[in-house]
C-alpha cells in the first residue's frame, strides 16, 4: 500500500502540485499575471486531462502496488500472502472508485490553481511569467501542453520501473528479519 501511495503522490508532484507552498501575501501584478498564464495555458484542461489519463492506470496501479507490498513482505507466509492478495483483489474495485471520485472532484482544479498561483508568484517576475504565458500561446506551447498529460503519465512509469527496485532493495534491507 505504501508503493501504491507513493505512486499518487508522485503523480500529483509530477503535476507541479506544491502541497506544501507556503502563502505570503502576494504583489496584485504578479497575482493577476499568473493567473492570466494559467488562463493561457488552459491549466484547468491540463489538470483535467491529466486525470483522466491517470485514472485510466488507477486499477492497475493499485494492483500493481498492493501485490508488490505484499509479495516483498517477508513476514508473511505464502498462506497470508495469498489471503492478502484475495482481500486486495477484492477491495480493489471499492478502492479505485475512491481514487476516482478524488480525482473527479470539481474543486481539485481550482484548489490546485489556488496554490499554483504563489509558487510560480515566488519564483517568477511579472515580465517573467509574461514571457512564460507567450511561450504557452506558439505552436510549440500548445503542442507542449497536448502532450503534458501523456508525458506525465509515461514520466511515473518510467519513474517507477526505475524507481521501485531501488526502493524496494532500501526497503528489504533495512526490514530483513535477522
Amino acid at each position: 500500500m505504501r508503493e501504491f501511495t507513493a505512486i499518487i503522490v508522485t503523480a500529483l508532484a509530477l503535476l507541479a502540485t506544491p502541497a506544501f507552498a507556503q502563502k505570503a501575501p502576494l504583489d496584485p501584478a504578479v497575482d493577476k499575471a499568473v493567473r492570466s498564464m494559467l488562463d493561457s495555458m488552459n491549466y484547468r484542461k491540463v489538470i483535467n486531462d491529466s486525470f483522466a489519463q491517470i485514472q485510466g492506470s488507477l486499477p492497475q496501479m493499485f494492483l500493481q502496488g498492493a501485490l508488490s507490498e505484499i509479495n516483498s513482505d517477508q513476514r508473511l507466509t505464502p498462506a497470508q500472502k495469498k489471503a492478502a492478495i484475495a482481500k486486495v483483489e477484492k477491495q480493489a474495485p471499492a478502492a479505485t472508485q475512491q481514487l476516482r471520485a478524488l480525482f473527479e472532484d470539481p474543486t481539485l482544479a481550482e484548489d490546485m490553481i489556488e496554490e499554483m498561483v504563489p509558487l510560480y508568484g515566488s519564483r517568477f517576475t511579472v515580465a517573467e511569467i509574461e514571457q512564460i504565458a507567450a511561450f504557452y500561446g506558439t505552436p510549440v506551447g500548445t503542442k507542449m501542453l497536448a502532450v503534458l498529460p501523456q508525458l506525465t503519465i509515461e514520466a511515473m512509469q518510467l519513474g517507477q520501473r526505475v524507481m521501485l527496485p531501488r526502493i524496494a532493495k532500501i526497503i528489504k534491507a533495512n526490514t530483513a528479519i535477522n
